[in-house]
């Protein structure tokens, strides 16, 4: 693992003091960090997915409809 340093005023740093043995800082703060990436990649991911359906020429009015009946009536 890699270490990485946060400065916090210091009344936030004994706060932390006070309740570090009901809560384990490391961890809240390492899965903070991985929630915090986890919504930035979802988020970038959603805007590269919205601009490629974005070129996609869209279908006629009452293609789906069409598709569905031919499919309905091969059977």
């Amino acid at each position: 693992m890699s270490v990485v340093s946060v400065k916090v005023p210091k009344r936030v740093k004994e706060k932390m003091r006070e309740y570090s043995k009901i809560i384990n800082w490391p961890e809240e703060i390492r899965g903070l960090i991985n929630t915090r990436i986890e919504e930035f990649e979802r988020g970038r991911t959603l805007e590269e997915i919205i601009k490629l359906l974005e070129g996609i020429p869209s279908t006629p009015r009452g293609t789906a409809r069409a598709l569905v009946r031919g499919d309905r009536d091969s059977h």
